[in-house]
Formats: C-alpha cells, sequence, structure tokens
C-alpha cells in the first residue's frame, strides 16, 4: 500500500511539473534577442524623440515561444532629461481599464507621443499576433496601448515606461488569456520630439566621441539578463 501511495505521489508531481513546463516560455541555445534604440535628435541638448526596435525569436524553443520578458530598463544617453509638465503636452489620465475599452480615445489627442506595431507568440493557438501600439505620455511615464490589429485574434494590453532620469522602466506582467500563454516578440515605435527651448518635452543628453548611446538592459522571466547597447551619430 505504501508504495502504491508512493508511486502515485511521484506520478501527481510529475504531471504537475508537465503542467508547469507548458505554460512557460523554455528558452533553448537558439535564442536571439536584438535591440536598437536611438535618439532623433542629431545635437547635444537638443529636443529629441527615439526610435525602438525590439525583436526576440527561439526556432529551438517548444512552439518556437522565446523566453517573455519580465523588465526593460532603456538608459538614454547621460543628462537626458524628461519634462512631463511642458505646455507643448498634455497629459492622459485615463486609467488602464479606460484605455483599454476607449482603444486609446479618452487620452487627450495632445498626450499621443508617437506608434508602432508588435508582434506576440500565443502558440498553439495564435502563433503569430499582430498588433498597433500607441505611444502616451502620463504623469512621469509613457503608457503603451496595444491593440490586435484583428478583431479578437489576441488582447489589448497596456503597458508603463516609468521614467527617472535618464531611465525608462517598463514592467511586463506575465499574460495569459484563457490559459494561454502570450508572449512578445517584438516592437517598433516611434516617439515624436515635443516642444522646443523652454517647451521641451525630451532634451538630448550627453554626446560622448560624437556617438549618443542608450543601453536597453533585459531581464527575463527566467532570470537571466541580457545588455545590448545601440548609437547614433551627433555633434555637441
Amino acid at each position: 500500500m505504501r508504495s502504491l501511495r508512493f508511486t502515485a505521489t511521484i506520478l501527481a508531481a510529475a504531471m504537475l511539473a508537465t503542467t508547469m513546463l507548458a505554460g512557460m516560455a523554455l528558452a533553448s541555445a537558439q535564442f536571439k534577442q536584438s535591440a536598437k534604440v536611438v535618439l532623433t535628435a542629431k545635437k547635444e541638448g537638443a529636443s529629441t524623440g527615439f526610435n525602438a526596435n525590439l525583436k526576440s525569436s527561439d526556432p529551438g524553443a517548444p512552439l518556437e515561444k522565446p523566453k517573455g520578458l519580465k523588465t526593460l530598463t532603456i538608459t538614454f544617453p547621460a543628462k537626458t532629461s524628461f519634462n512631463f509638465k511642458t505646455k507643448a503636452l498634455a497629459l492622459c489620465k485615463a486609467n488602464d481599464t479606460e484605455m483599454v475599452a476607449t482603444g486609446g480615445s479618452a487620452c487627450p489627442a495632445k498626450s499621443k507621443l508617437g506608434s508602432g506595431s508588435a508582434t506576440a507568440n500565443g502558440a498553439p493557438a495564435l502563433p503569430k499576433i499582430e498588433e498597433n501600439v500607441t505611444a502616451y505620455a502620463a504623469s512621469g511615464q509613457i503608457v503603451l496601448l496595444l491593440a490586435p490589429k484583428v478583431l479578437g485574434a489576441g488582447t489589448v494590453i497596456v503597458l508603463h515606461g516609468k521614467i527617472s532620469g535618464n531611465k525608462m522602466t517598463t514592467e511586463v506582467p506575465p499574460l495569459k488569456v484563457g490559459g494561454l500563454t502570450i508572449v512578445i516578440t517584438g516592437l517598433q515605435l516611434k516617439v515624436k520630439a515635443v516642444g522646443s527651448g523652454k517647451t521641451t518635452w525630451a532634451k538630448a543628453g550627453r554626446c560622448v566621441s560624437k556617438k549618443f548611446t542608450v543601453k536597453s538592459d533585459f531581464l527575463y522571466e527566467t532570470g537571466e539578463k541580457l545588455t545590448i547597447s545601440s548609437s547614433s551619430g551627433c555633434s555637441k
């Protein structure tokens, strides 16, 4: 009897482990992450926006689903500054629920900072999800609204890029719909420069060796970390 109970316990534990693994994005040696984040300004101290292009893939992982991103921290050049109190901007005060329900129309038009697109892996049901991305200015942060390009093919997601000094930190919560794990695999975003002189929203920081350098730090759900640097030409 004891042997049967022991065997049943082992089988239950194995089934639980299998279920947990099925819901996780397991990385393989083929995992790849690319990141290019550059300022639009060409001169130190000028009004600037930024362009971001992030992609991840893993052909060797189950369902080709790469490991999920937990936190992305983007460090702009030293002395880069953001002024969310500028009169050149209006701030979006809508909460996440309101943004999702209205497709972003709850935010003032003057709070829109940029737009782009995103892709996600929701395999096996939705191996490739394509979404539109809109960026809004809120209090001390950039809010990203991701909405499926095809109605019903994915879910609406709100991400918060909180800015402190010259850093923007975005937490990516676990994304699940009906038990289906969704991993964001790509983000292309163009954020415009807003204002000039005293009304400048974002001011480009230091140009070192004729380059603006931006660092992207990735923290994955697995606990692994990765840093990728990007650069663009500039002058003082």
